[in-house]
This record gives C-alpha cells, structure tokens and sequence, in this order.
C-alpha cells in the first residue's frame, strides 16, 4: 500500500445538451402577467402577428380604396340595401361618395361644419336612410340619391331645440333618439319618423354625478323569455342608464331599469355592438356591459375584454385619451374587434386587436386609421387622403409591414440552472422566400435581433433560391424547418424575431378543381397544395431551441 501525497482529482464540468419546444404565442399579446412568469403560449411582444388557434399569422396589408382628399376623413359611413353598399366619407365641410375602388371621391354634399358624424341606417315604409349628426349643423340624411339636412323641431316648457346641436343619433323599437350635445336631454321623434316635432327625455334627474351625455345604443339581450331591446345612455362621468320599452312619454311604456357606474368613456364611438352583448371603451378598458352592470366598477378589470392588455391599455388612454379617434369595430370576415388608439390625432394610430373567436390579443402598427367601418364585408378605414382597404395584399399601401414579435420568458423547467443558448429552429408556414431576423434574449434583456430582416418576395419570382442558416427554402406553401445559430446564456430564454414583409405572394385565385394559384409580384402563377392554409405571407407553428446546461458550476 503506497502512502503519502497523492495528485487531486480533476473535476470536471458536465454540459448537458437539451431541446426544447416553444409553441407559437397563440395565447396573444400579455401586458399584464409578470414578465419573471408569463404562460409560455403568450407573447411580450406581438406586433402585427395575428394569433390565431394553433399558429401565428403575419397581418394581411392595405390599399388605397378612393383617394385625393386635401382633409383627413373622420367618419365613413355606409348605407346598407339589397345590392352593393354605398359609401361615403366626411372630410373638411363635405361629404364625398367613395363607393368604388379606384375612383376618385365625389362631393356630394357640403356645408356639414365639421367631419365627426355619429350615424345610423334607419328604413320606415318610405325607404332605407341614413341618418346622421355631428353637433354642428342641422342632422343630415341620405335617402338613395342625395343628402339632405332633416327638420327636427322640439320644445318643452321653456326649453327649445336648435336642431343643429344635435350631435348623435339611435334607432330604438321603431323610433330615433338624439342627444343634443352639452346637456343631459334626448330628443325623440315619432314612430318610423326621421325628421318632424320631437319630445323630450330629460336624463338630469337620473343621473347624479352630471357630466353630459356622450354616447347611446340600442342593446337587444335575451331575458329568458326571447330577446328584448333595451336603450342605453351613457355620460362622460361614467354612469350608465338602462330604459326599457318603447314611448318615453309614456310612463306605463317606459321604465328605468337602473343607473350604473362603469369607467370613463373615451369617445362618442365608444358603444360597439359585440355579438349580442354591447362593449364600452372606457378608462378602465374595453368592458362588456352585460357583465359591467353586475360589478362594482373596482371589479371591472375582472371580466374586461382588455383584461389580459391591460397595463398597455391603460397607459395608452393615460397619454391619448383625449385624442380624437377611439373607437372600436367588429370585423366578422377575419374575426377579429379592432380598438383604435389615436396616438397623435389625426396624424398617428395603432390598433389593438383581439380575435374574437380564441380571446388573444395583438397589435397593428403601420395602419394610421382615424375611422374604422364595414362595406361588402371588408373592412376600411379613413386616413389623411381618403378611404383605404385592409387586409389585402401584402403592404401597406406599397410600405413594408414590420412584423415583430416576442415569445414570453421560459425557464425550460429548471430555474437555478445557467444556460448557454446555441441553436434555434423556428417551425414556419410560408408561401413565399424569406429570411427572418431570429435571436434568443436571455434574462429579460431587451434587444432587437442582431440581423436585418430580409425582405419576404420572389426574387425575380424565383422560388428556392433564398438561403437561411444551413438550409434552403423549399417552393410553395410548405413548413419551413431550418437551423439556425444562437448566442446567449442565461437563466431563462425568449425567442426575439423580426420580418419585413413586401413584395409577397398572396392567394386569392382558385381554379376548378380547388387547387389554388399563387401569384408572384411579377404577375407568374405558381399552383400550390390546397392542403395548408395559404392567405397569409407567414405564419409561425413553434420554435426548437438548443441549449446546454452546467452542474458543476457557472459556464
């Protein structure tokens, strides 16, 4: 046996190489779950993605509809028949018919006193109307042909009606009500009526905290016995009142089913119709007031549709909320709700997006909407020179949409252990080449990916060619699995990845046997499998992620 000294061991530091899989954010945009523990499904950042159920899609672009206004278009309003609808827009002092893409706007009315219409389709035995209000000149109507300013009238005791503060207007069981603006009072007229002597209901009596009457609508809610419809009024201190019935000059045919406290009203369109509920864009976010009523209004945030938003948004009604421009619209093509937020009035928007099908929220930037409405089931909206279309093509207009997004912090299932992040293969569905920016933040970092994001598009409307990491891209609408290298090292890790998108390929052609054509920007069909969803330029399935860990020590 041998004594003495003997020569240390040598301990060594064992890596262990791992994969792991990110899934898609299809759980949406998250600014409210601390970011140290966010549902692996969500997304720090989702800017111009679409969250849809089991993928991510890049947003769809806009175009030009009817263009060449000198004035910024506030409203756009629609009247809706049998055949096509007609549109209109309100810029400056006048209203332009925008009906067909491509055309040039045409007045059609002038002297309005200003461009914010609050309006309606109302139809009585004489035809479809509509009927609308901006609180600076007599209301106006569009019976098919022309516009012309309706004769409203009303007294009451000492009281009487200048026809042009009226400043918004509803249809309520066969009758239209209109708020005179600055005051607490509606206006009424007869049954089917459109212009003529109106009756006063005076809400200052109801409602205790003052403030004037912002916004109204009517609320159809099923009461268990079939649907009924309910008038809602709403003031800019935040009270709501609820009337049931159909003549407000008849106590035994009108009563008040409650007076509620909700938040701030950020605009005159703040009342959107939301399936069969109504929600309210308030400063305590976007609230269904089906469920508003049932809470006190420190509970709100409970059941708001913002809920999952909700820092965002209230950071954004803290810094905008006086801006013109809030307003919320339901897109039932692409079943999304898409909230404006006016971040410089009448220069600069974005909006905040849910799809209404799965609850998850994003963000679109790029698109400086001061309007949003429906026409022929698109949807559009007015900007500084006109109406534009969206979700068409793949730019805005011939601008790149930067599409940007963030998946939530993971820890891999061990939060003491240090990891050095080496490869990423993002699981994509593209019907185009493209090189996506691509990197893994670490530890909360804030970093935009190192690369600049590579144009999507057919170069010179090959396909095939374009090489990303260690693979190729492969023609048609195919899953895009390639490799890429990563640097960082961490405790936690979060995939950062960027794309312009321009100059796209998009799917709108379909020939006889299904089979859809795909057609590059330099007019060549390419026929692609019908077997995958194709309309959008990219959509994201998961990420792979390779990392090593230590345990012997720090790396």
């Amino acid at each position: 046996m041998r004594y003495g000294r003997q020569p240390a061991k040598r301990i060594t530091q064992n890596r262990v190489s791992i994969g792991r899989a990110i899934p898609a954010p299809v759980g949406g945009w998250d600014a409210q779950s601390p970011v140290a523990d966010m549902p692996p499904e969500n997304a720090v950042i989702l800017d111009n993605w679409i969250p849809r159920a089991g993928y991510v899609e890049t947003r769809r672009g806009s175009a030009a509809w009817s263009t060449g206004l000198t004035d910024p278009v506030e409203t756009g309003m629609v009247l809706r028949g049998t055949g096509d609808d007609q549109i209109f827009a309100a810029s400056g002092d006048e209203i332009y018919d925008v009906s067909f893409s491509g055309d040039a706007p045409a007045e059609v009315y002038t002297g309005t006193g200003g461009a914010r219409f609050q309006w309606i389709n109302f139809a009585n035995d004489g035809g479809t109307f509509i009927l609308a209000a901006n609180g600076e000149a007599d209301p106006i109507y569009y019976a098919g042909s022309t516009w012309a300013p309706l004769s409203i009238t009303g007294t009451s005791g000492s009281l009487t009606l200048d026809p042009a503060n009226l400043i918004d207007v509803m249809e309520h069981k066969g009758r239209t009500h209109w708020v005179e603006k600055n005051s607490l009072r509606v206006w009424f007229l007869a049954p089917e009526a459109i212009q003529g002597a109106s009756g006063l209901l005076d809400l200052g009596t109801i409602f205790d905290k003052g403030g004037t009457l912002v916004c109204q609508a009517n609320w159809t809610v099923d009461g268990g016995s079939g649907a009924d419809d309910l008038a809602v009024y709403v003031t800019s201190e935040g009270q709501v009142a609820v009337y049931q019935g159909v003549d407000p000059s008849d106590a035994n045919d009108w009563a008040l089913v409650g007076v509620y406290d909700i938040g701030i009203p950020l605009s005159r369109r703040s009342l959107v119709k939301y399936g069969s509920d109504l929600v309210v864009v308030t400063s305590d976010g976007v609230v269904p007031l089906s469920q508003a009523l049932k809470l006190d209004r420190a509970q709100e945030n409970l059941v708001a549709l913002t809920q999952k938003i909700q820092l965002a948004f209230q950071n954004a009604q803290r810094l905008y909320g006086n801006n013109f421009g809030w307003e919320g619209a339901l897109y039932a093509r692409g079943s999304l709700a898409i909230f404006n937020i006016p971040i410089s009035e009448l220069t600069n928007s974005v909006q905040f997006v849910q799809n209404v099908q799965t609850g998850a929220w994003c963000r679109f930037i790029g698109l400086n909407a001061f309007c949003w409405f429906t026409a022929n089931g698109n949807i559009m909206f007015g900007a500084t020179d006109g109406i534009y279309q969206w979700d068409v093509g793949a730019t805005d207009n011939g601008n790149e949409i930067v599409c940007d997004l963030k998946t939530a912090f993971n820890y891999f299932g061990s939060k003491g252990s240090l990891k050095k992040f080496e490869m990423l293969q993002p699981i994509l569905r593209s019907s185009s080449d493209g090189r996506p920016a691509v990197e893994v933040l670490t530890d909360f970092r804030e970093a935009i990916p190192t690369a600049v994001p590579t144009v999507v598009g057919s170069p010179s409307g090959v396909w095939g060619t374009a090489e990303w990491g260690s693979g190729l891209w492969s023609p048609g609408v195919e899953v895009r699995d390639a490799w890429t290298s990563v640097t960082g090292i961490g405790y936690c890790g979060a995939v950062r990845m960027r794309q312009n998108i321009d100059a796209a390929v998009y799917f709108d052609v379909a020939i006889g046997d299904g089979t859809l054509l795909g057609v590059t920007t330099d007019g060549d069909a390419v026929e692609i499998s019908t077997d995958i969803r194709s309309e959008s330029v990219l959509e994201v399935i998961a990420f792979n992620v390779k990392f090593q860990v230590q345990t012997g020590g720090q790396l």
